[in-house]
């Protein structure tokens, strides 16, 4: 499967990392990423769907306490 580059950003992604938060904030709110994802079919959808329910916790956590009450 060859990934769109925003999806190939993800990939490379250290989920472990400090930083990981800023930058998968950075690719999901990026003008080619937002570009990205509507055209997304079968084997790559499936894979970011897949992806991002892996690290949704952690960006859940990350938005929640950016979100003011």
């Amino acid at each position: 499967m060859s990934l769109p580059n925003p999806l190939q950003q993800l990939l490379r992604l250290d989920r472990f990392s400090s930083k990981f938060d800023d930058r998968i904030c950075n690719i999901l709110y990026g003008e080619e990423y937002q570009q990205c994802v509507p055209n997304l079919k079968n084997d790559d959808l499936a894979w970011l769907v897949e992806y991002l329910d892996k690290v949704r916790r952690r960006v859940s956590l990350l938005c929640s306490l950016l979100t003011p009450p």
